[in-house]
């Protein structure tokens, strides 16, 4: 007897003891599920200030890699028709020269200079200048210096049509960096305003994810009730929890790709180390307005800056085989020379100083120039025929990728219609998945379901209008719309 009541008191300990377990493994978990749910994003974001997507736009349109590559660019550009407007003038030099020089003549014949007498014809004596040899040699240095000064102006009149040309090209090519400043304006517009709309969704999405928990606890808590009072089973308690516990992960899951949607949108804003911030939920309003493909094709050729921009190109292209023709016609300049020299030396004949001016004009004409202008025709002309090409695949390409854009604008509006009465149903579902289980006549899954099937409809619903918002961005840039300066 006494050693059954010890074994009985031992199964008592032991049972109390994993009872403790079992406690302290469901509280255990729901402890850290709570703190990792709440997490610091949700304290952080309170005081965060809201910044607006215009902000957001503004911050990246300022310091963009992309567009001060492309600000550049233009720069670049613009040099270039400054150079072809000078091929225009005349090349005007002048230079300064001087030196100073010393020249020894060694073992020189030494003479004495003097008026020395001579008698002519008539008996009178006359009296000149003159050197007498002395019989010695010496070393003999003379040291002089010289300077000049010169002049020139250059002037070409013609050169077979090519400085026109360069000029046309350049112009050209100046065009066509602007309106690729202003393309690459756009995708910078439409990077920030597809980050700014993925926070939106994700926030959302966490929304719903909190929503879901929140009801499936609630569920769990009405469950337990009914178990209590003996109206449920144990295993409908137990499919609940774990279906609260999945909500859970749902939640951290969900708040994740928030945290990711923001580093993106910092990262397009050119910030990636940005503290945090809030986005203002008013931009996911919309209409669901869907214009007609046609009419967005025919605006898109007529307002694309990267199609100005290859049509700029094309311009160029053609110009060049200007260019590159100017080698078979002749060439005509008119130049102008001045010259000054000031000349110590005593070896020197002439005057020390002396100026000369000298003007004209040359003709020059390559007969035969080893077939280069040939050859360079010849490429030039296959440059365009490039460009041509080019343009007109990227006419095929925008025309594909407004259909493809317009086919996303249209059904994502019809999925957010849909997602609509979705929620309307998956409500009524739910109500009535709870009502069968209170009367008897349901089972706790028909609730899970019906939770499930709520929680997706209202995700579907967010991702609906964030993917028409976010191709309907992708539609304005594809089509031309420039973002406002202002709003």
């Amino acid at each position: 007897m006494f050693v059954m009541r010890m074994i009985a008191m031992r199964m008592f300990a032991m049972t109390r003891t994993v009872l403790f377990a079992c406690v302290l493994l469901l509280s255990g978990p729901a402890a850290v599920w709570a703190q990792v749910a709440a997490g610091p994003l949700s304290a952080d974001l309170a005081a965060a200030p809201v910044i607006t997507l215009r902000e957001c736009v503004d911050l990246a349109l300022e310091s963009s890699p992309s567009l001060l590559i492309a600000h550049e660019r233009q720069g670049i550009a613009g040099q270039e028709v400054t150079a072809a407007y000078g091929n225009f003038l005349p090349t005007v030099s002048l230079s300064r020269d001087w030196a100073k020089s010393e020249r020894t003549d060694f073992d020189n014949a030494a003479y004495t200079h003097g008026m020395y007498p001579m008698v002519d014809s008539g008996g009178d004596t006359l009296w000149f200048a003159g050197s007498v040899p002395t019989g010695t040699y010496v070393d003999e240095t003379v040291r002089s210096a010289s300077s000049s000064w010169s002049g020139a102006a250059d002037l070409n009149l013609f050169q077979g049509f090519g400085k026109f040309s360069r000029l046309n090209a350049a112009k050209s090519k100046l065009r066509a960096a602007e309106a690729t400043l202003g393309y690459t304006r756009e995708l910078v517009v439409e990077e920030v305003t597809t980050a700014y709309f993925n926070v939106l969704r994700y926030e959302k999405l966490l929304e719903v994810a909190v929503e879901t928990r929140d009801q499936a606890m609630g569920e769990l808590e009405r469950i337990e009730t009914y178990f209590r009072l003996g109206s449920s089973a144990k295993s409908d308690v137990l499919q609940q929890r774990v279906r609260v516990e999945n909500t859970k992960l749902d939640v951290v899951v969900a708040r994740n790709n928030v945290q990711k949607a923001r580093a993106d949108l910092a990262y397009s804003m050119n910030r990636p180390l940005a503290e945090s911030f809030q986005v203002d939920g008013a931009a996911l309003q919309t209409d669901y307005a869907v214009e007609p493909v046609d009419s967005l094709y025919a605006e898109a050729l007529s307002q694309r800056l990267d199609l100005h921009s290859s049509a700029f190109t094309l311009e160029a292209s053609r110009s060049d085989v200007t260019t590159a023709s100017a080698g078979l016609y002749p060439s005509l300049s008119i130049f102008g020379r001045y010259s000054r020299n000031d000349n110590e030396s005593p070896y020197k004949f002439g005057s020390q100083v002396s100026e000369s001016i000298l003007w004209g004009y040359s003709v020059n004409w390559n007969i035969f120039d080893r077939l280069q202008s040939w050859t360079g025709r010849k490429q030039a002309k296959a440059n365009v025929r490039i460009a041509e090409y080019q343009l007109e695949q990227a006419r095929l390409n925008v025309q594909v990728e407004i259909r493809q854009l317009h086919g996303s604008l249209t059904e994502a509006a019809l999925r957010a219609a849909v997602s609509h009465e979705t929620i309307v149903q998956s409500q009524e579902e739910l109500r009535l998945a709870r009502e069968r289980y209170r009367v008897g006549a349901g089972t706790t899954l028909d609730i899970i379901s019906a939770q499930v099937n709520l929680a997706n409809s209202r995700a579907m619903e967010v991702q609906a209008m964030c993917d028409f918002l976010i191709a309907r961005a992708k539609l304005d840039r594809a089509v031309g719309r420039e973002y406002p300066d202002h709003e």
